[in-house]
C-alpha cells in the first residue's frame, strides 16, 4: 500500500443519532491519523447516489480505500436502506471494508453476518468490524432503557482502538481481513431463525399510530425528521410502507399530537434480552 494518503468512506443511517456518533469518532481519529475522509449520512442522500459516488472514487484509487459502514440493529438485522446501498456498491473496485452496527441491548442478531456478506460478494476485504451498544431507541420514554448510558467513552476508547488498528493494516503491503464465520456469533439455532423475520413482517405487530386532530397543527416537524422519507399530510401526518419504525415523528413533535402505546413493546424487548443474554455488549473485530 505504500505511504500514499488513505481515503476513509464512512456510510451511515441514523435515525437515533447513535450511529452518527460513533460515525463521528471514526471520523474524527481517522481524521488525526492523517486519512482523507468522506461521510455521507443515508437519511440525506439516497443510497443510489452515495454507493455511485464512493464506488467510483475507489476504483479511482486503486485499491487505496476503505469503507466503513454502520446500521442500527433492527429486528436483528441491519436497516434496508443500509443493505440496499451495499447491493449498489460496484463489485472488485479493490476497496477494503469494515461493517459496524448499534444495537439496543437486546440483540445484535445477525446484521455484521450480513453486511459482511454482502460486501464479500461485491469483493470487499474485510478489515475489521464492530458492534456498539447504545440506549434503545425505543424506550427514550423510559428512566431505565436497555442500553443506558451508551455508547459511553469506553465505547468511544473501543472504537478509536479499531480505527487504530485498521489504519495500522491500511499501511500494511500484505494485508489481511477477518473472516466471514468471525461474524457468526449467534447459535446456528438463532442464526436461522434470525434469517426468517424481518423488519417488514415485525412492522405488523408494531402499536397503531395515532393523531390527535385537536393538537395537531400540521407543522410538519415530523415529515423533517423522518429519515425515511415516509410520511406525508392528507392533511395531518400519514405514514408510508418505507417507515422504519424509529419513531422520530413521535419522539419529535412539538405538539405530542403523535400517541402509541408502547408498553407491550417495552416488554418483549426486555423479554428478548433476557432471552438472548448477549454479551459483550460492544465489542471490535479485526
Amino acid at each position: 500500500m505504500g505511504s500514499k494518503k488513505k481515503k476513509v468512506f464512512i456510510v451511515y443511517f441514523s435515525p437515533a443519532g447513535s450511529t452518527r456518533h460513533v460515525a463521528e469518532v471514526m471520523e474524527k481519529k481517522f481524521l488525526a491519523f492523517g486519512a482523507e475522509v468522506s461521510s455521507f449520512n443515508l437519511a440525506e442522500c439516497s443510497s443510489n447516489d452515495v454507493a455511485m459516488t464512493i464506488s467510483r472514487q475507489m476504483e479511482a484509487s486503486n485499491g487505496n480505500s476503505c469503507l466503513f459502514i454502520g446500521s442500527p440493529v433492527y429486528v436483528s438485522h441491519a436497516v434496508p436502506i443500509v443493505m440496499d446501498c451495499i447491493a449498489k456498491l460496484k463489485e472488485n473496485t479493490g476497496a477494503f471494508a469494515v461493517p459496524f452496527v448499534i444495537w439496543g441491548g437486546a440483540c445484535s442478531g445477525i446484521s455484521l453476518h450480513e453486511m459482511g456478506k454482502e460486501l464479500i460478494n461485491k469483493r470487499f476485504t474485510l478489515l475489521g468490524a464492530a458492534k456498539i451498544l447504545a440506549v434503545h431507541s425505543l424506550m427514550w420514554q423510559l428512566e431505565d432503557p436497555l442500553g443506558k448510558g451508551h455508547p459511553d467513552a469506553e465505547d468511544d476508547r473501543m472504537v478509536e482502538e479499531l480505527v487504530k488498528h485498521i489504519n495500522q493494516k491500511l499501511h500494511e503491503d500484505n494485508l489481511k481481513g477477518i473472516k466471514l464465520p468471525d461474524l457468526a456469533y449467534q447459535t446456528k439455532e438463532n442464526h436461522a431463525e434470525m434469517v426468517k423475520i424481518s423488519l417488514q413482517s415485525a412492522k405488523a405487530h408494531m402499536p397503531e399510530r395515532t393523531i390527535d386532530t385537536e393538537l395537531c397543527n400540521q407543522c410538519q416537524v415530523c415529515l423533517d425528521v423522518c429519515p425515511a422519507d415516509a410520511v406525508t399530510f392528507t392533511p395531518y401526518p400519514e405514514f408510508g410502507d418505507g417507515c422504519v419504525f424509529c419513531l422520530n415523528c413521535m419522539k419529535k413533535c412539538p405538539e405530542q399530537a403523535i400517541h402509541a402505546d408502547l408498553s407491550e413493546i417495552w416488554q418483549r424487548i426486555r423479554d428478548r434480552a433476557a432471552f438472548f443474554s448477549e454479551r459483550p455488549g460492544s465489542q471490535i473485530f479485526y
